[in-house]
């Protein structure tokens, strides 16, 4: 993947992780009353809020703008996801195809080994919005979009095996530990 970013998505540049491979657009997070409110304002002055996903081979990273300002961004690791599910469609009109993510972020697990995790749902889509959530008119910037897009399906699409695989190593090694300990006693 070709790491420069088109003109339109250059403010994205310094929240970019290291060997990021692909960028997406995602849905807007839920906001409360009092947010919905200052969004509708900002929106007017010309700064609508967008939400943006980075993808590199082992984390995700959503990113919140208003305008070109960040407000808020999370971070999820594959090493802390529970289960993680992919699945190609489009969007209700059929008109642009994206997406569909499911994670479960471990958050603690407790001494009885029950986990407690965090739920996130991720419809990512092509990078057609630049900044202030204008659309992207340049057909070199649509290229890059769509062939950032290829790159995110290629590592997203893999993410579950890779989790499978690291919790049945665990799940040997805790079996593994148990049989010595009873061994031992």
């Amino acid at each position: 993947m070709n790491h420069s970013l088109p003109a339109s998505l250059s403010f994205l540049r310094s929240e970019l992780p290291s060997h990021w491979v692909g960028l997406g657009v995602i849905q807007l997070p839920k906001r409360n009353f009092f947010q919905s409110i200052g969004d509708y304002f900002a929106e007017k002055s010309g700064k609508q809020r967008i939400s943006f996903v980075v993808v590199n081979e082992e984390s995700l990273k959503t990113l919140h703008y208003q305008g070109s300002s960040l407000i808020g961004s999370e971070f999820i690791d594959i090493h802390n996801l529970d289960h993680f599910y992919f699945s190609e469609g489009n969007t209700s009109d059929g008109l642009v195809s994206l997406f569909n993510c499911e994670a479960s972020v471990v958050i603690s697990k407790n001494k009885k080994g029950d986990l407690k995790l965090k739920d996130y749902f991720l419809k990512i889509m092509p990078t057609l919005l630049g900044e202030n959530a204008e659309p992207i008119r340049k057909i070199e910037d649509i290229q890059w979009a769509q062939e950032s897009k290829k790159h995110m399906a290629e590592v997203l699409k893999h993410w579950p095996e890779h989790i499978k695989a690291r919790k049945d190593k665990e799940e040997a090694e805790e079996k593994e530990r148990l049989a010595q300990e009873a061994h031992i006693s």
